[in-house]
């Protein structure tokens, strides 16, 4: 499943059942952003392998840094 931002991981979650649902095999959330507000724990208690590429500290960071 790929995600663009992970909040809560209430959507993607939704959409990993669903999927599940139609016949596919499921065990990952990949995101560009997370926002780290409970989704990779969400996704960890239902067995799903989490990656992201980038979380929301370091695009703080990075903003930080820019704007030095």
């Amino acid at each position: 499943m790929l995600e663009d931002v992970v909040t809560t991981g209430q959507s993607a979650l939704k959409a990993v059942d669903r999927l599940r649902e139609a016949g596919y095999k499921v065990d990952r959330v990949i995101a560009l952003v997370d926002r780290q507000q409970g989704g990779a724990e969400l996704y960890q208690q239902q067995n799903l392998q989490f990656d992201t590429m980038f979380s929301i500290a370091d695009l703080q960071a990075r903003w930080a840094q820019l704007h030095d």
